[in-house]
């Protein structure tokens, strides 16, 4: 509502058109009492479960902590601080697990308390830095982690020191062109609307309400101690100057950390130094945090602070080496040497009094240090010179020896690696943009006065930076100069050769263009200024811009330099893959393709080259981080707030809004953000970072955009072979004409071309960056990648004589006569290795599918791969075949459906197919291809001979031939004029199913038939496309006339189900990678997807059923016509038969499966033909007698299958069509089902018997299938009448008169009526007289056709009722309620048959659970049959023997489960509270039986139905329900009272207080009258007899009173966990009156204590400020009944 008000007094019409469309807007305003009520009930719960020992329950109460105190700050956030820090204290010592929660806890409730009450924390701010200093601990990274994020969130908001002045920057220039600053506040005072609801009156008023033990009245008295206090301006002095205090602390604590770090990892060293990759995440998480935080310490202070800070560090530094610690050591040092505000005139510039101070330190007398200290000074000075900004060249002298000397030490790779270091900082520090540090500053000051807490604004608080500036940019030049390209020109003018120099100097040239990459354009400077805007990303007009204030000779330096290096690297990979394709032929020494360091090198420098375009990087992942900071500090409510406001306005098409091309930002706390300036300043610096991210992709589009289209691709390949040593030197940097600048696009590809080329080397580390790195490329430079695809297809396919060094690949078929040393083709393995991999990047498979030629070449490689395995060494065909199999995974995770457009698509296309074709139908066909290709080699061909006589194609391989025809046809395929395609994938699918029996290929290829099926049975004709015609299905209509394929086709889906993981210990089938996929793709292609079995139950009975089996058999008999599915039915039916006769084996379930899925498709294809009364005979001569038969011979275990099967069978077809299958049914149940007047007492069980036992249960299930298929849903009518557009879109007479005519609605009404009408007569008589069948299986399906009955007949009684057609139909639920609910008082059962009887109510009742509707079920069969439950309870009277009470006691145990599941699942929420009032009644009748499981059992389930219903009983009920309670509390069996104590807990928590505190003064007086009390001596002689009873009653009332009212004292307690209400401490000191064994009895004592002991244990973690609830009388009965006994008590 809040949003609600802000545009209500800003856009009143907008927000007056809302109220007219969304009228219940006016309606959604939470009152300020509800939301006091929610705060004070969820508070103390936070509390609790912030300091739980479960990580996520913690992290819940934290974030919810969160949410709370932004909707109040002033009065949640003071009690939560108080509750944290008394987690850090010295009382706390041995509750260690909390101080990691408390501390994220300060660092969640900083900025909603000091944004609205700063005084809260100002006041709270020096216990805080003192308590929270011990959390920094070397021992502890998690806590040392959290303790870092408290302080980082602290310094964005409160500064360390004084005031600091900060700069007027001119705010000239800040709009765009168009007049758009680039932000945007939705609302006006939005921070005072969010909080308008807590100065309500109802909330002030129910604030004042609250108890004394609230949460809210510690906040209500600090508050008003707060108001009293001093000013803002004199508490914020104080805080800074604790700050102050605090930052020498601070830094102790710091070093502390490092030199433990370093001590740390010296004992590491050995068996202990092993990491994982979690380690290491979170050693780099702690770096990082602790860098913002040091960064955020420095930008903070004051100049005093500062220069104080920066001499204790330059003392640490200077007296002490951690060589262990030296990467914390330096961040130190950056976060030190920081940029801080300057002036020069009038011109704020950038100055580090940091950097002044540490590199004389630092760089001082480097020759005569140790190498571990030299390292260690090094490495904290390129810390410091990192964000130095203009000072570095203050210092440039001491820097250059610092590099000189670094570098020079080629021999200590440490030390080289280190000073490599140094000059990359260097370098992006002085070529790089970045803002001051000092920026980060906290405060903010609007006109002198002091805002705390406040969302800084990026409007008009323009952000001064660190810009390069010319003697920056020259200073950078002549680092990269010196250090980089003189000593590569060096290596050119000598003659002397050492790999050595060229590892260094290379290492050098990477780590110089990591941090000068920024300042190489791809274009002359003013070619890019001469272009316009829109066409020139902004970093490199940034950059081009730049070059006109450097001086000539770092111009002249700079001018094509990239173009030279790229040469370069250029030239290098030629070299080194010239070198590794001549084997060695080159001398020894001078191969410097034998160096794997070199070849990363050129690797990495050919990635930096391509892609990056700044020395920062990575900036998604860096946005990521920043976003987790942001959310620590989110005001969810102004944000949602904010959000709203935004969305309406657009959707009133607000220009300010919406329709401008710029993303704006949402600024200040009025645009629905809070951030400090620290983050806003970091979120700044993001986008900068972000820009030079996307120039990477930016600019390479452009230059392919200037030459041209697709067709103007580069003709020239830049990347050739032949390179030699001699010709690299000459080459070395050498000079470029002005047309270079004009070739930068094809010099990238040349590159491209050379990673290519490496990703063939010989070594696997070589071999593999390249990959990565070239498939990095790819996604930059993506058009590279189309002509590259037909290469690289030729050279996996040994087809490129002729294309040596094309694009990089070297030709694969030379290398076939190449050998080593061991007679292997070695050479050969690892340039397929590489040419595969680049063929399965992800770019690449994209761009093979883009076309039908790709496909069709990438499938002739994937499947004619046996004749190149035989080529290969046998060491390396395992690797080999897992990268073809992971470009065909590739492809099978994004094939999709070309659309062809053209003839040559076409033509393409079927190329494809015929490859498919005749590779499946003979295998020879292959190398006869092979032999015939004119681009084969003859060589190649006799080599693959020789190594391998037998070059069929491999099984796999057929397995993805298979797989690629499968999901290359299409519905066009089938339409095509030309049938000799389609009818050859006919006839090689058939032909596969028949032959191949038991094989992968062969469940392949059933779902090749399924998909073709599926694509027959589409209608062409309905896309109105009049010239497309009928699919040709002859082959398959004269298949399947054949009983022999009909055959081989039941076998086929016998072998297509899944492997029985219940033989052979569980395992299922190893397939060799990629076969599994294979597998499931066939079984996806059987049929399409449908809804069934969940339209009407929610599952199948069988899991293992396989419905897409049906599906098939049903499309298949559908589309050969009925005349040859009739005959084709009659074969699969007989063989059907057969597989249920199956003898025991292996195979066995896989044909009853089969069997059933047959009979299922059969059915429904031949039901849905309904040719006149062809059903019956249907029925009658083919149908029924197959379940005849079935059903005899199939083992019990399996007959779900055949549920199933009918279920499907039938589904959705009208009743009539079906009739006969439900009377065969019933009839079987007639003819076999056990009676009642026919049974005796004991049962022989032998196996006739158990058998005629088993047919029974087995007709019983198939009865049930057919009972949910009469269902009256509207499902049934909407299929059985034609949809209302029917008759636009088709004539009825072009109906196909072969398919279903179906009937319409009110027929089929009357067919269910009178199928009902059948049943109810001939049905149900037999199975209620059958109720106590002696066979539990039996019974338990007699139980779910009663249910079937009345669920299904329910919902057609309803439908026809609401109808106004129900006044003659006879519920059938009626009898069968009244037979059940009468069972325990009947006396026509003996004693076991009447337990059965009672067992088949029991799952009558389950099955209404968990099966039925609440509505319906509940009100109409279980609440009738509640006292039935109950009454089961209690044991039957009489001498009965053993065996019978163990049934009984499993009874008992079954309705126990069923009165479970009633009170937690059966919940009255369709609004008829009658339900609710007869369960109560009948509890109320149970509570007072003379049973007490009966009582016990009512207990339990009040307390189940009461939870569940707490928010629907009305006050009346919710009264019967406390009148039970407690009349329960009583009772003299302690199961009961206990019970009826849990359920007033859960009822006395939701009374209101003053409710519970009466009733707490009503309970506290009868238990004090209740006590015991101690005899009298008399001198009265009594009478004894009169006197006794009259003692034992008194007695006896007394101890009942006692009873209740301390159990419901108790009750109160416990039921309010996490405070102390006013009513509490009264209830305990009362209590423990009663813990003594004079005063109470036994059961009562140990009730009192468990009670205390409980209320002391939920109450531990806050006791300080519960204590303050008690008086001192309270405490103390508190501590009789809580202490421990000991020996001076």
């Amino acid at each position: 509502m809040a949003a609600m008000k802000v545009l209500k007094a800003d856009h009143p019409d907008q927000a007056k058109q809302l109220m007219i469309d969304e009228p219940y807007l006016n309606n959604i305003e939470l009152p300020g009492n509800e939301i006091v009520a929610y705060l004070d009930t969820l508070l103390p719960l936070c509390q609790a479960s912030l300091y739980s020992k479960n990580g996520t329950v913690s992290h819940a109460g934290e974030t919810a902590m969160l949410y709370l105190s932004q909707i109040d700050p002033a009065r949640v956030t003071p009690p939560m601080l108080d509750f944290s820090l008394q987690a850090l204290g010295i009382s706390s010592v041995n509750l260690s697990h909390q101080a990691p929660a408390a501390l994220s806890a300060l660092s969640r409730l900083l900025q909603p308390a000091l944004r609205h009450r700063p005084a809260v924390v100002l006041t709270r701010l020096p216990e805080m830095l003192q308590l929270t200093l011990a959390g920094i601990d070397s021992n502890d990274q998690n806590k040392t982690t959290r303790t870092l994020i408290f302080y980082r969130n602290l310094l964005m908001w409160i500064p360390c020191g004084g005031k600091i002045t900060v700069p007027r920057v001119d705010q000239d220039g800040v709009l765009d062109p168009s007049g758009s600053s680039g932000v945007i506040e939705v609302g006006k005072n939005l921070m005072g609307s969010r909080y308008g609801i807590v100065s309500s009156s109802s909330y002030q008023n129910a604030i004042k309400a609250l108890p004394q033990s609230s949460v809210f009245n510690q906040s209500r008295m600090q508050l008003a101690a707060v108001e009293d206090s001093e000013d803002l301006e004199t508490l914020l002095n104080d805080a800074m100057m604790a700050m102050n205090d605090w930052s020498l602390s601070f830094l102790d604590r710091v070093f502390e950390l490092l030199r433990a770090a370093g001590e740390q990892e010296k004992r590491g060293k050995g068996y202990a130094a092993a990491h994982t990759a979690a380690d290491v995440a979170m050693t780099k998480n702690v770096s990082r945090i602790l860098k913002e935080t040091l960064t955020y310490f420095f930008a903070s202070m004051d100049q005093e602070t500062y220069k104080t800070s920066l001499r204790y560090v330059t003392n640490f530094i200077s007296q002490e080496t951690l060589p262990f610690a030296v990467k914390d050591a330096s961040l130190l040092c950056q976060a030190a040497a920081s940029t801080r505000f300057g002036r020069s005139g009038d011109t704020v510039v950038d100055v580090s009094p940091g950097l002044d101070a540490l590199v004389p330190i630092l760089t001082q007398d480097l020759l005569h240090r140790s190498n571990k200290s030299a390292i260690y000074r090094l490495r904290c000075l390129a810390g410091a010179v990192r964000y130095g900004g203009r000072t570095v060249l203050k210092h440039k002298e001491a820097i250059l020896s610092a590099l000189t000397y670094s570098i020079s030490k080629s021999e200590d790779k440490e030390l080289l690696k280190t000073g490599c270091k140094l000059l990359r900082h260097t370098l992006a520090s002085q070529c790089e943009e970045y803002p001051i540090s000092q920026w980060c500053h906290p405060m903010r000051f609007d006109d002198e006065s002091i805002t705390v807490g406040a969302s800084a604004r990026l409007n008009g608080d323009r952000v001064s930076w660190c810009s390069p500036s010319r003697e920056q940019i020259d200073f950078c030049v002549n680092l990269l100069d010196r250090f980089a390209l003189a000593p590569m020109k060096e290596i050119g003018a000598t003659n002397d050769f050492s790999l050595q120099q060229w590892r260094k100097n290379l290492r050098v040239l990477r780590y110089s263009l990591r941090g000068s990459i920024g300042l190489l354009l791809d274009e002359a400077p003013g070619v890019i200024l001469s272009q316009e805007q829109s066409e020139i990303c902004p970093r490199e007009k940034a950059t081009a811009a730049m070059f006109q204030i450097t001086s000539i000779e770092s111009a002249s330096i700079l001018n094509g330099l990239r173009q030279k290096l790229c040469l370069f690297v250029m030239d290098m990979q030629s070299l080194i893959v010239t070198d590794t394709v001549e084997d060695g032929k080159m001398q020894n020494e001078l191969s410097l393709s034998r160096d794997p360091k070199i070849c990363s090198e050129v690797c990495q420098l050919a990635d930096l080259l391509l892609t990056r375009r700044g020395a920062q990087h990575k900036s998604g992942s860096a946005l990521s981080i920043w976003k987790g900071q942001n959310e620590i500090m989110c005001d969810y409510v102004l944000d949602s707030e904010s959000n709203y406001i935004a969305k309406t306005r657009s959707r009133s098409n607000d220009n300010a809004c919406q329709g401008s091309d710029e993303s704006l930002y949402f600024d200040g706390e009025d645009g629905g953000n809070t951030i400090s300036r620290a983050l806003l300043l970091s979120r700044i610096h993001l986008t900068m970072t972000s820009l030079a991210d996307a120039a990477s992709t930016q600019i390479p589009r452009r230059l392919r955009k200037e030459r041209g289209p697709a067709s103007m691709d580069a003709k020239v390949h830049l990347f050739s072979l032949g390179m030699t040593y001699e010709t690299l030197k000459s080459n070395l940097l050498c000079e470029i004409d002005g047309s270079t600048y004009q070739r930068t696009l094809e010099i990238y590809e040349g590159l491209i071309d050379g990673l290519c080329a490496m990703a063939c080397h010989t070594n696997m580390n070589v071999r593999g960056n390249a990959i990565s790195i070239a498939e990095y490329a790819f996604t930059r430079y993506a058009w590279v990648i189309r002509p590259r695809i037909p290469r690289l297809l030729r050279a996996f396919s040994l087809q490129d004589e002729g294309d040596d060094a094309k694009y990089g690949i070297v030709s694969c078929a030379q290398l076939v006569d190449e050998f080593n040393g061991q007679g292997k083709r070695m050479r050969l393995a690892e340039a397929i290795k590489g040419v595969i991999k680049l063929l399965g990047a992800p770019k690449v498979i994209s761009g093979v599918l883009q076309t039908e030629a790709n496909r069709f070449e990438i499938a002739q490689r994937l499947c004619t791969t046996q004749r190149l395995q035989s080529l290969l060494p046998h060491e390396e065909l395992a690797k080999f075949t897992h990268y073809v199999t992971t470009i065909f995974l590739s492809i099978r995770s994004r094939h999709y459906s070309l659309p062809r457009a053209t003839l040559t698509d076409q033509a393409e296309h079927e190329k494809l197919l015929k490859f498919l074709l005749d590779s499946l139908d003979s295998p020879d066909n292959m190398n006869m291809k092979l032999n015939n290709s004119e681009h084969s080699s003859s060589d190649v061909v006799e080599s693959a001979k020789e190594d391998n006589d037998s070059a069929d194609i491999h099984w796999k391989n057929r397995l993805m031939v298979a797989w690629l025809l499968t999901n290359s046809i299409d519905e066009i395929d089938l339409m095509i004029d030309d049938t000799t395609i389609m009818s050859q994938v006919w006839l090689t699918c058939l032909k596969l199913i028949e032959d191949e029996v038991g094989q992968p290929i062969q469940r392949i290829s059933v779902g090749l038939l399924g998909r073709l099926v599926s694509l027959a049975l589409v209608d062409m004709s309905q896309a109105g496309n009049a010239s497309m015609k009928i699919p040709d299905v002859s082959i398959l209509r004269n298949a399947f006339i054949q009983e022999k394929f009909c055959r081989n086709f039941a076998t086929a889906l016998a072998y297509d189900h899944k492997e029985d993981s219940s033989v052979g210990g569980g395992h299922s089938a190893q397939w060799s990678s990629g076969v599994e996929e294979i597998l499931r793709d066939a079984a996806n292609n059987l049929a399409p997807k449908s809804l069934y079995p969940f339209q009407r139950i929610n599952q199948m009975t069988s899991s293992t059923f396989n419905i897409k089996h049906c599906q098939m058999v049903e499309g298949i008999l559908l589309t050969i016509g009925w005349e040859s599915a009739n005959t084709s039915s009659i074969a699969l039916l007989t063989y059907g038969k057969e597989f249920v006769a199956a003898p025991p084996n292996e195979d066995q379930r896989n044909k009853l499966f089969a069997s059933a899925e047959l009979f299922g498709g059969i059915c429904r294809a031949l039901l849905r033909y309904n040719r006149d009364l062809d059903h019956i005979s249907v029925w009658n001569d083919l149908l029924l007698p197959f379940l005849d038969e079935a059903i005899q011979k199939m083992p019990n275990a399996f007959v779900p299958v055949l549920f199933d099967a009918i279920r499907f069978g039938v589904h959705h077809f009208p009743p009539r069509l079906f009739l006969p299958l439900l009377q065969w049914c019933v009839s079987k149940v007639q003819g076999t089902l056990w009676q009642h007047e026919n049974g005796k007492e004991d049962i022989e069980e032998n196996g006739k018997q158990s058998d005629r036992f088993s047919l029974q249960s087995t007709y019983l299930l198939l009865v049930q299938a057919v009972l949910i298929e009469l269902d009256s849903d509207d499902e049934i009518a909407a299929i059985c009448r034609n949809p209302w557009y029917t008759n636009i879109l088709h004539d009825n007479e072009q109906a196909n008169p072969e398919r279903m005519d179906f009937l319409d609605g009110a027929t089929v009404e009357v067919e269910l009526g009178q199928s009902w009408k059948f049943v109810s007569e001939s049905l149900i008589p037999y199975l209620l007289n059958a109720i106590g069948h002696p066979y539990e299986k039996c019974r338990d399906q007699i139980a779910s056709c009663l249910f079937r009955l009345c669920y299904c007949h329910g919902k057609f009684l309803n439908k026809s009722t609401s109808q106004g057609d129900g006044n003659e139909l006879i519920d059938p639920g009626v009898e069968i309620l009244k037979k059940l609910s009468t069972i325990r008082l009947s006396g026509q059962f003996q004693f076991k048959e009447k337990i059965r009887a009672l067992g088949t109510a029991r799952k009558f009742v389950s099955c209404c659970v968990h099966w039925g509707d609440a509505k319906h079920e509940f009100s109409q069969y279980l609440i009738p049959l509640l006292p039935l439950a109950f009454e089961t309870l209690q044991p039957m009277e009489g001498e009965v023997s053993p065996e019978n009470r163990g049934m009984e006691a499993e009874l008992v145990k079954g309705y126990r489960l069923n009165l479970a599941n009633m009170s937690t699942n059966c919940i009255v929420t369709y609004g008829s509270p009658e339900d609710m009032t007869r369960v109560l009644s009948t509890l109320t009748a149970t509570s007072k039986h003379s049973c007490w499981q009966i009582r016990q059992a009512t207990a339990h389930f009040l307390q189940c139905f009461q939870g569940s219903h707490k928010f629907l009983l009305s006050d009346k009920q919710e009264e019967i329900c406390m009148n039970i309670a407690v009349s329960l509390l009583a009772d003299d069996r302690r199961e009961v009272s206990s019970a009826a104590m849990s359920i007033l807990t859960g009822i006395i928590a939701i009374l209101p207080e003053e409710a519970v505190s009466d009733l707490v003064s009503k309970y506290i007086n009868i238990a004090n009258k209740s006590v015991k009390k101690k005899k009298r001596k008399t001198d009265k002689i009594p009478d004894l007899k009169q006197e006794s009873e009259l003692t034992m009653s008194k007695e006896r009332e007394r101890a009942l009173n006692q009873q209740k009212s301390v159990f419901f004292l108790c009750a109160v307690v416990m039921c309010r966990p996490y405070d102390v209400p006013s009513y509490v401490p009264e209830a305990l000191a009362a209590l423990s009156k009663h813990s003594f064994e004079q005063r109470a009895s036994l059961g009562v004592r140990e009730v009192v204590k468990m009670c205390c002991s409980e209320f002391k244990r939920t109450h531990t973690d806050d006791w300080l400020s519960h204590k303050k609830q008690f008086t001192q009388a309270q405490l103390e009965a508190l501590e009789d009944v809580v202490s421990t006994p000991h020996y001076y008590a």
